[in-house]
Formats: C-alpha cells, structure tokens, sequence
C-alpha cells in the first residue's frame, strides 16, 4: 500500500485504567489498532511471542493478529489508550464492524477491510506489528484522538484521521526504534534480548551476572537498561518468571512441590516457599487448593 493511499478511519477511541482483566485465551480484532501504555509495565503476548512494554510505549496491530494482555506486576496494573481504525475510508459505512473476539471465535469473513484479507491491499510496508519503546510524543497523540473523540467537535472524524496518519507514519522504522522483529535502537534491543533470554533460561540456575554475561554486557548498564525500557531489573525478571511458571505448575499439574521448586530454577525448597509466600501472599499448597476450588 503506497503512503499516498492511507486515509484512516477512526472507528473508536477507549481508555482503560488500571488494567485487571485476565483473558482466558487471546484475543483477535477486526479493524486496526494502536494501544498506547501508561504507568507500570505491562506484558503483551503475540504470535511472535511475549514482549513486555514500559510506559510510553506503543503497539500497533493489524486486523486479525491475536493479542493479549497482562499486568507485568499483579499488584502494579498499568494503564492503556486504544484507537480503532481502518486504513482507508472505504468502509466507513460497514455493516461488518464488530468488537474483538477470542481467537477461537474468529471469523476471517467478518474483517472489516476485505482487501486486506484478500491480499488485495498489501500493508506489509508497514511493518505490523509494530512495537515503539520510549515514544511520549506518539503517546499523547493517541491520548489527543481519545480527546476528540470524547468532545466530539465539528469535523472530529477527519481531525482524528490526520493525527492516525501522522502516528502511522512517526511510528516506522526508519524512526530508529524497536519494533517486534528487533529493528531496535541499540539499548532497547539490548534490553528485549535480555528479557528474552531470561524467558528462555529461568528454569537453570542463572543469576544477575550471568544474564549479563551471556549478552556481554556489564550486570550494572544491563539493569540500568531493562529498568528504563522495562521497569525491573534483570533479577526481578527472572524471579517473575520462575514465580509464573511455579503457580501454573501448582495449579494444573500434581507434581509435588519439591519438584515444581527444582523445575523452575530455585535452589531449595524453603527459598521457594518463602518468595512465593513474599510475592502471592500464599503458600504452594495454598495455591494448589485455591486453583482446584
């Protein structure tokens, strides 16, 4: 699709603050949309895998592509401005429009720009999905659409589409920053493979130094680093992760609680149940009972 085409429709405009919402599965919309993050971190899940995202970070989404949310912190909710929109104003009189569904309930007929689906409307030169680190000025361009959508002045519609147009185009990568293929500017990409690394090797006995090693860097500019794009140090991180995976195991299988210290890379077991009980305000077994009630 040539620049020249792109004449956005703003379907709807939302804001949701301190975001709790735990969805079962993930989700998948009809239309575009570009989510702007606030406050505490938060951890997003894609086809490509989980990418956490600080404050003042956004993400923009092709219809159909499945996403979900997550506090990155339970008890730290962050919070999200979300615009809908198509790319053309070809249909704007759609009678398809529909909210977001689960995955599994996705209906690929039902997407609201058909040419999309048809390959007839190529947008890969936009390089969906787009992930952009450390951009307050596109935040509140996103938070400005909300705005007006909220007044509803004269022209609203067509004020919100110039200001899509123009977060589509301050978002690309020549902008110099990250997005989900780690087109990055070089902190932020440091800081991702990081934190994917930590996805990958939580399980083994790793620490703060080794983490930092293994992307030969210094354990001092690596946190300094993951705080700014992240907002937790490396360690916190790997503890969050083992944490995770530990009351998931607890709650959906019967592996004893030894084994389920052991597989998620704490050295023993009383060093287990004392983070755990620190972070959940619950014992193992406590989380057992409760998942199976």
């Amino acid at each position: 699709m040539e620049p020249s085409e792109i004449n956005p429709f703003p379907r709807t405009a939302g804001y949701f603050e301190e975001w709790t919402y735990e969805n079962p599965s993930m989700y998948v919309s009809y239309d575009l949309r570009i989510f702007a993050f606030l406050g505490h971190p938060a951890l997003v899940s894609l086809s490509g895998g989980k990418f956490r995202m600080p404050a003042n970070s956004i993400l923009i989404l092709a219809p159909g592509e499945a996403y979900d949310f997550r506090n990155a912190d339970p008890e730290a909710p962050f919070s999200l401005f979300c615009v809908s929109f198509d790319l053309t104003q070809e249909y704007r009189d759609s009678p398809h429009f529909r909210l977001p569904v689960y995955a599994r309930n996705f209906q690929p007929e039902y997407l609201i720009d058909q040419k999309i689906r048809s390959g007839e409307r190529d947008i890969s030169n936009l390089s969906l999905p787009r992930i952009v680190y450390d951009c307050p000025e596109i935040c509140d361009q996103v938070r400005l659409v909300y705005r007006i959508f909220q007044e509803k002045p004269i022209y609203y519609l067509e004020r919100c589409s110039g200001i899509v147009k123009s977060i589509l185009f301050a978002s690309l990568p020549d902008r110099g920053t990250s997005d989900t293929d780690h087109k990055a500017a070089p902190g932020a990409a440091r800081a991702q493979r990081a934190m994917r690394y930590i996805e990958e090797h939580f399980r083994e006995p790793i620490n703060a130094q080794s983490i930092a090693a293994a992307q030969n860097y210094h354990p001092y500019h690596l946190t300094r680093l993951t705080e700014r794009y992240f907002g937790v140090t490396p360690y916190q991180y790997l503890m969050q992760c083992r944490i995770e995976e530990a009351v998931r195991l607890l709650i959906h299988t019967e592996k004893t609680v030894d084994d389920i210290a052991s597989e998620c890379g704490f050295a023993n077991l009383p060093h287990f149940c004392s983070v755990i009980r620190r972070k959940t305000g619950l014992s193992p077994g406590e989380i057992r009972k409760n998942g199976h009630e």
